[in-house]
């Protein structure tokens, strides 16, 4: 038997569990260090109990291991998403590997909620600069716009496409668009010079049909995760309520919602400068500038790229995420009100697939930190804290 250590990389045990390549000892680890993973994270502990707590709990695992080799294989969980959907809680750590399951180890079936909310989908609204509104989503592909100089189009992935051509186009008069994603949506749009944006849900972007002159600008509000054309001739630059991001061709994230204590730009390729207050920082590959409202600074800290995109990739992805941040991105996508006068003081890390339903989404939280959530038919959630183990 192999003997592993508290410091061992538990989270790939636990990918080869779902994808079915784990090992029947390693089955058997991850099945055991989720029944006690609740153990080390008890509130009344001292960091140094829980770290105790957590090397005491390997060493009973393997022994329970050994002696139970010629026990029943494993069983597999079933599950309906690709990506897997993990939920971790901090300090010091607890793995939960939790998939859409028939049930998860000592705790049940799921608890699928009466008021239950799909997740949101590929949807905006495209306000054209006289005043004509176009939905956008699901549907299927074509023209949407079609004028003199320029051709707008949806595409079957859902993507926003504009394309310039023809003559007349360099002696149009240049109007100005905005694409509006509501809660629960979200939408991809392929600008005139090639520029890739994904807006994430309640978000807008504005931006010409047609770009002249010596630089390229949009406006946005709310999340967006930008693929910058390159063009050093023409720099682009983003525009939010309270700063400038100014680049030539990068890969970057944009998070502006005004619900969120801080303003903050990741750069995942490239350089960008980003201005705010009279001041000019510019940012290198894994790097993301903070503006808090009300300070004049822009701060700078090297962050998990992965984590800031996530969104774009179909995950939610925590680090020492507080459970009202993680509500925060909740009420967006699935376009619920939350009542947040009750959520207690928590932090979790981890992965949930933004596919699946709010209910299983809600039961991964639920399970790991003595708390369960209402679904009110306002879709209003409610949190309840739960008391003892």
């Amino acid at each position: 038997m192999t003997a592993y250590k508290p410091g061992d990389d538990i989270r790939k045990m636990i990918e080869k569990y779902i994808a079915g390549t784990a090992t029947e000892e390693e089955m058997r680890f991850v099945e055991l260090y989720y029944a006690y993973s609740e153990k080390n994270t008890a509130p009344e502990l001292s960091e140094e109990e829980k770290a105790l707590s957590h090397a005491r709990n390997f060493e009973e695992i393997q022994r329970q291991i050994r002696t139970t080799r010629s026990a029943r294989r494993s069983r597999l969980w079933s599950y309906k998403y690709a990506a897997a959907a993990l939920l971790i809680l901090t300090a010091p750590v607890a793995y939960l590997s939790l998939k859409k399951q028939d049930k998860f180890p000592g705790k049940g079936p799921l608890a699928i909620h009466v008021n239950d909310i799909l997740p949101g989908s590929n949807k905006a609204l495209l306000t054209l600069a006289d005043g004509t509104k176009v939905v956008l989503d699901d549907k299927a592909a074509g023209k949407v716009i079609e004028i003199p100089g320029l051709t707008v189009t949806k595409t079957k992935n859902g993507q926003l496409v504009y394309t310039v051509s023809g003559k007349q186009a360099a002696s149009r008069k240049i109007a100005s668009n905005t694409v509006a994603t509501p809660r629960g949506g979200q939408y991809q749009v392929i600008l005139p010079d090639g520029t890739r944006v994904w807006l994430n849900a309640s978000s807008s972007l504005s931006y010409p049909e047609l770009f002249s002159g010596n630089k390229r600008t949009v406006r946005l509000t709310g999340e967006g995760y930008f693929e910058v054309a390159k063009n050093k001739a023409m720099p682009f630059h983003v525009e939010t309520a309270a700063q400038d991001v100014e680049v030539t061709g990068t890969h970057f994230n944009i998070n502006a919602y005004m619900d969120e204590p801080a303003l903050k730009t990741t750069l995942l390729e490239g350089s960008v400068n980003v201005h705010y207050s009279g001041k000019t920082k510019t940012l290198q590959p894994g790097q993301q500038s903070r503006v808090f409202g009300g300070s004049p600074e822009i701060n700078i800290a090297t962050v998990n790229t992965e984590e800031e995109t996530a969104w774009k990739n179909g995950l939610f992805q925590f680090s020492n995420a507080s459970l009202k941040s993680i509500l925060n991105q909740v009420e967006r996508w699935y376009d619920v009100k939350v009542d947040y006068s009750t959520v207690p003081n928590k932090h979790y890390n981890g992965m949930v697939p933004r596919s699946a339903g709010l209910s299983e989404v809600l039961h991964m939280l639920e399970v790991t930190g003595n708390i369960s959530f209402k679904i009110e038919k306002n879709r209003e959630l409610k949190v309840i804290t739960r008391q003892g183990p």
